[in-house]
């Protein structure tokens, strides 16, 4: 018996690119809790499927980091520090997100994830996930990556989530 064929890949990919590019046209300013952030535009079905090709995944991955660039490009003198990361949650996509975080008090509190339910791990240098997906990161933009495991007393996930921007 043969898979279905997953239907409306380029009008699903379109879109959501379209969506990614169209909120980050200007620089937010609408803080809450000392943050912004847009996850990504798309049906978790679609982004996470088996079905979708790697290709369309990369896609995701390069236009976010794009716009993380563009937002940085055009960031305003402000009186807080503002940061802009890409946080890339692999495998699963659907989880990711581009965050601003004004002030330092919010970006390092973010970071703040070790107790009993989740657990950040800086990965080794061994991982790159620039070179495992084959994405263009320019060199102004910092690359960190951790290990995340998140349990209770009903599941457990181990994943990735890679920061990509003014991670310094």
């Amino acid at each position: 018996m043969r898979e279905k064929k997953a239907r409306g890949l380029k009008r699903k990919t379109n879109s959501m690119i379209k969506q990614i590019e169209e909120e980050t046209i200007e620089f937010p300013t609408d803080y809450y809790r000392g943050y912004w952030h847009l996850h990504l535009p798309v049906d978790e079905a679609f982004i996470d499927s088996n079905k979708t090709p790697i290709g369309i995944k990369r896609l995701c991955m390069q236009t976010m980091i794009n716009q993380v660039e563009h937002l940085i490009s055009i960031k305003p003198k402000y009186d807080e520090t503002l940061r802009v990361v890409a946080a890339i949650d692999w495998p699963r996509l659907f989880n990711s997100q581009i965050i601003v975080f004004k002030g330092e008090e919010h970006y390092k509190g973010f970071f703040d994830r070790n107790n009993e339910h989740q657990k950040w791990t800086l990965l080794s240098d061994e991982r790159d996930l620039k070179r495992e997906m084959g994405l263009s990161v320019p060199s102004n933009l910092q690359i960190t990556g951790f290990n995340e495991q998140i349990s209770d007393e009903d599941s457990y996930h181990e994943g990735e989530i890679w920061f990509i921007g003014d991670v310094r």
